[in-house]
């Protein structure tokens, strides 16, 4: 014979993560809320430990990771200390049929500030410039030519000789 649940039911929630303790395990703080559940719901635990095994008291707090927000974002080529070479390379890329931006790398090697170069660049080019990268400043239009000149007038460190106009690139 079934049996009859009775309205209203009587439900249980987590002092940890406030879901009932079944939906405990997908709040992120499954551990916490194992041990809320040993001291205040032991026959639910015990319940719980015959349903999924003795897996639950191998789970330690330093293998349950919460996920940060964000998506795989960019991959970026860290180098190594010493592999560097001391140089700027300057090239383009095209954004679309008629626009492109100047890309230039390699300006902290020499320790320029590249949030001040950027709007340096945008001043002196009249145009948008930016950081886009741990060592890359994006320049839109195509200023290659005018930008050796440039840095070599405003940062006396940097040769001439030491500026790569790579040319295009693709984006």
């Amino acid at each position: 014979m079934a049996t009859i649940d009775r309205y209203p039911l009587d439900v249980q929630y987590c002092g940890v993560c406030g879901m009932p303790p079944e939906y405990c395990e997908y709040s992120g703080e499954t551990v916490k809320c194992h041990e809320w559940m040993k001291t205040n719901l032991p026959s639910y635990y015990s319940r719980l430990v015959e349903k999924a095994g003795e897996k639950l008291d191998e789970l330690t707090l330093e293998e349950s990771k919460r996920q940060t927000r964000g998506g795989k974002g960019l991959r970026k080529n860290k180098k190594k200390e010493g592999d560097e070479d001391k140089g700027i390379q300057v090239s383009r890329s095209l954004r679309s049929k008629k626009k492109c931006v100047t890309v230039v790398t390699g300006m902290k090697t020499f320790g320029i500030d590249l949030k001040k170069a950027s709007k340096m660049f945008a001043q002196h080019f009249s145009c948008g410039s930016s950081v886009t990268g741990e060592d890359e400043i994006g320049i839109q239009g195509d200023v290659g030519e005018d930008i050796v000149d440039f840095i070599t007038e405003k940062w006396p460190e940097v040769d001439e000789e030491l500026i790569e106009l790579i040319g295009d690139q693709k984006g």
